[in-house]
């Protein structure tokens, strides 16, 4: 039965049940007649019934007529006969009105199956039909459809993201061959040559380690556990710390104030979340820029504000910061190094620990991105 279709199922179940329905109830029908013919013929044997003298004396006359007790026996027996085969033909024309009607019922259905199986890898904009669709049928349709909608999203992002892993790797390898070929074509280079060959090599290096590690990063996820109490204070101080002779290089100033309580999480994730939105803060500032981050709790929410004097992000690109390899401009990011990895990796930990971000910002006056989480 697993390899029959629906309709065919469905007609069986409920040949079934109409079967077992009409034998019941031809059985006590059966039952019934033959308990009232049999005792009116019994009674009609034994005298207690009084029969006609003239069916008597005809049946006397006429030897190959029936009698009273023998005609009520045929007639029962007929009963009997007539009650099952009406009951066989009920049955089968039920079946067939069963086996049209949900034909038409599951008609919905089939065209959803037909035109899913339409639907591919290279055909994802494609939609089924509502036209026809009903109650629990219309619900599927909008749920596979809404599928499709989710899916062709995931699969445009993912190519997007391949095409942009691709060209941040591709660029500095191609610096690195061009610079390699500039040296071969010169039979005697300098020592100068030499160094100018090793500072491009480095630099292209520490832009392919750098995507490397944001893809790892991003590819390592899930894996992680985040059971564990984290004090944000100490964690914030260390990334301070660790990004302060940074900001001296850009005259950046660094402030950190407020307590908080332990939210729940990966201490070395929430680190990273945080040493890329106070690194971002100050790659992204001007000389004499202020970076002022700020830990505070409200009811059961843990909050660390990151705001910047910096440059400001264009309303239009601030949909898509949070994209990976996604540059806000294009033109500044040739001057300002990154591989557009640091807000995506950001916003992907946050996720994992059921927290959010949300940024506002204003260009050329500054930035301000909150984080919240759950206090554990």
């Amino acid at each position: 039965m697993k390899k029959w279709n629906l309709q065919i199922r469905l007609t069986v179940i409920v040949g079934v049940i109409l079967l077992a329905a009409c034998l019941l109830l031809t059985t006590n029908s059966l039952f019934a007649a033959r308990t009232y013919y049999g005792n009116y013929a019994e009674l009609m044997e034994s005298g207690l019934i009084e029969i006609d003298p003239a069916l008597e004396e005809l049946a006397k006359l006429d030897p190959t007529l029936q009698s009273p007790f023998e005609y009520y026996q045929e007639a029962s027996q007929k009963f009997s006969v007539q009650a099952l085969v009406a009951m066989a033909l009920i049955v089968l024309l039920a079946l067939g009105c069963t086996f049209l009607a949900t034909g038409q019922v599951l008609r919905p259905l089939k065209n959803l199956t037909a035109s899913v199986r339409k639907v591919d890898d290279r055909h994802l904009d494609r939609r089924v039909s509502r036209i026809g669709a009903q109650g629990e049928v219309l619900a599927l349709t909008e749920s596979y459809n809404g599928m499709l909608d989710r899916l062709e999203s995931s699969f445009l992002i993912q190519k997007s993201f391949a095409a942009n892993a691709a060209h941040e790797l591709k660029t500095p390898l191609a610096v690195i061959k061009s610079s390699l070929q500039v040296l071969e074509m010169d039979p005697h280079p300098t020592e100068s040559d030499y160094r100018e060959f090793m500072a491009d090599t480095g630099e292209s290096l520490e832009r392919i380690i750098k995507t490397v590690e944001g893809l790892l990063s991003l590819a390592n996820l899930e894996s992680a556990p985040i059971g564990e109490s984290v004090e944000l204070r100490p964690l914030l101080d260390q990334a301070v710390r660790e990004l302060s002779s940074r900001a001296k290089e850009h005259a950046v100033t660094l402030t950190l104030l407020g307590q908080a309580a332990a939210v729940q999480g990966n201490a070395n994730l929430l680190y990273r979340a945080f040493f890329n939105l106070i690194e971002n803060a100050i790659k992204y500032n001007r000389p004499g820029g202020t970076v002022e981050i700020t830990l505070a709790q409200k009811a059961s929410a843990v909050f660390v504000q990151v705001a910047d004097s910096g440059i400001g992000i264009a309303a239009d690109a601030l949909p898509h910061i949070f994209e990976a390899f996604y540059r806000a401009a294009p033109s500044r990011s040739q001057q300002i190094p990154g591989s557009g990895l640091g807000l995506s990796v950001v916003s992907m930990i946050l996720e994992r620990h059921g927290g959010e971000i949300k940024v506002t910002s204003t260009k050329d006056i500054g930035s301000l991105f909150t984080v919240r989480l759950n206090k554990r």
